[in-house]
């Protein structure tokens, strides 16, 4: 996975948890994270709370944050 990869994941997909892109690129969710925050520092991902299940306490953090490709 290249940052690169990342981005048309993205653009493509408008969307995506951590956990949806670590299971797609087949890396680890810290792996993922810093090439996020490669597409973040240059203003072109942004990140947002998901909307969280009412307390089942069964959702993994890695769900939790939604990622977005900025046009």
């Amino acid at each position: 996975m290249t940052p690169s990869d990342l981005k048309h994941y993205l653009i493509e997909h408008r969307q995506a948890t951590l956990q949806d892109l670590a299971q797609h690129f087949g890396a680890e969710p810290s792996t993922v994270e810093g090439m996020l925050d490669l597409w973040q520092r240059k203003g072109r991902v942004t990140c947002r709370e998901a909307e969280k299940c009412r307390g089942c306490r069964q959702c993994a953090a890695a769900a939790t944050v939604i990622y977005e490709w900025r046009q």
